[in-house]
């Protein structure tokens, strides 16, 4: 009952761009939803998990702070558009 309400907010709420979700690459909203994004999604979680485990097995705060770093310049640039 509470999916179908949040949903009907968002159709409300929502503009209509947002409300269409057939992949297309050139779409700046759209693209989200294509096989190659969400397999690069994929990737950049698992990357997360294992520094996030890595960060757990060693907690040194200088050490999270670089891997933290590390982690989020591997996610940038896995995540950009241009490749």
């Amino acid at each position: 009952m509470l999916l179908h309400l949040l949903e009907f907010l968002f159709l409300l709420v929502a503009p209509g761009w947002m409300q269409d979700r057939t992949p297309d690459e050139g779409h700046f909203y759209r693209r989200f939803f294509t096989k190659k994004h969400r397999a690069k999604r994929s990737k950049a979680k698992l990357l997360w998990i294992g520094m996030l485990s890595l960060m757990l097995l060693f907690p040194y705060p200088p050490l999270i702070v670089t891997m933290f770093l590390f982690t989020t310049f591997l996610t940038f640039s896995l995540m950009d558009e241009t490749n």
